[in-house]
């Protein structure tokens, strides 16, 4: 039902925490993992392009390595060393290289018109090569003021946010099976480039360490929140929000 859909959905949500640090020597059974990464992959993406990849690292030699070559702080070191697992997640900066492969998958089951016109609109709107994009965004910021356009991003920002929803389900994923997780930004791009072997069509953008939580869950104190006031407006900036208190008919028991 809708109802408990919302309940299990608002506690793992609600309980989701940066692990400050993982039990070691701990390995993630193959089972969990494979549920993990399936609903990962069922996260939404510009033109379904799924421009991602992930490398995700469990060698105990791996692990120190990039723990010491990479990584910055001590935080992020010793969470890179005990970690089950960490997961490295990949930007595609070359995604219309990929449309060939959405095409067959997607042949049966989309509109024959949508498909043909796929490689033309996406290659327009992801801004790949300076040159291209800086020409592209000229040309829809002067049609702007006449008709809606599209904001040409660069590739890189268009493969972030992209690569960001895979990371964001990956995390909620784990903790659905009771792991912890901490995604993590500090760290050395060209030194984990190398090390991973990582071709220059990709981008790291994040990697999320996956495991045990080390510390008693119960321990813990919630890092504080803007409330919803703060964040969320009505209608335009700045618009307060008002909200009826409906609780009545909402099951906030989770």
């Amino acid at each position: 039902s809708t109802s408990s859909k919302a309940s299990v959905f608002r506690s793992i949500a609600r309980s989701r925490r940066s692990s400050r640090r993982f039990q070691p020597n701990r390995k993630i059974p193959d089972a969990i993992l494979g549920d993990i990464l399936e609903s990962t992959l069922r996260s939404p993406s510009s033109f379904n392009l799924q421009p991602s990849q992930i490398i995700l690292v469990q060698s105990d030699e791996m692990k120190q390595k990039l723990s010491k070559e990479v990584m910055l702080g001590p935080g992020n070191q010793f969470r890179t060393r005990d970690a089950s697992a960490l997961a490295v997640f990949l930007a595609d900066l070359e995604p219309t290289k990929r449309i060939n492969r959405i095409y067959e998958l997607e042949k049966d089951c989309r509109n024959p018109n949508y498909l043909n016109s796929l490689p033309m609109v996406s290659s327009f709107l992801i801004g790949e090569g300076h040159a291209a994009t800086m020409i592209k965004s000229v040309a829809t910021n002067f049609l702007s003021e006449v008709q809606p356009m599209p904001v040409v991003e660069p590739v890189q920002a268009w493969g972030y946010k992209n690569s960001s929803l895979l990371a964001q389900t990956f995390v909620y994923a784990a903790e659905s099976n009771d792991l912890a997780t901490c995604m993590m930004e500090g760290f050395d791009s060209r030194r984990i480039q190398e090390i991973l072997r990582i071709p220059d069509r990709y981008a790291v953008p994040m990697a999320v360490a996956v495991g045990y939580e080390y510390e008693d869950p119960e321990s813990f104190e919630k890092t504080p929140r803007l409330d919803v006031s703060e964040v969320v407006f009505s209608d335009t900036f700045g618009e307060p929000l008002r909200l009826e208190d409906d609780s009545e008919n909402t099951d906030k028991t989770a």
